[in-house]
């Protein structure tokens, strides 16, 4: 069971991912202030990989099988 919560987990990230891609993709072609992408750029890469890394962290410190025993039960 744990291994459908890895999975439903590694496609919500790999959503996140390629939506930050996206992110910044457009604030390098279409900025209309490219000046401005030296502070934003690493600001917005610097912010997505901390949340990235921090939910990373919160989701494998969840005992999976003791949730789901407790669910089952419930």
């Amino acid at each position: 069971m744990q291994s459908i919560f890895v999975s439903f987990y590694l496609v919500v990230l790999g959503m996140y991912i390629l939506a930050s891609i996206f992110v910044v993709y457009h604030l390098i072609k279409y900025s209309i202030n490219s000046s401005l992408n030296i502070l934003v750029l690493p600001l917005f890469i610097f912010v997505s990989a901390g949340l990235i890394f921090s939910n990373l962290t919160l989701f494998f410190s969840i005992d999976w099988t003791l949730l789901w025993s407790k669910l089952i039960d419930f």
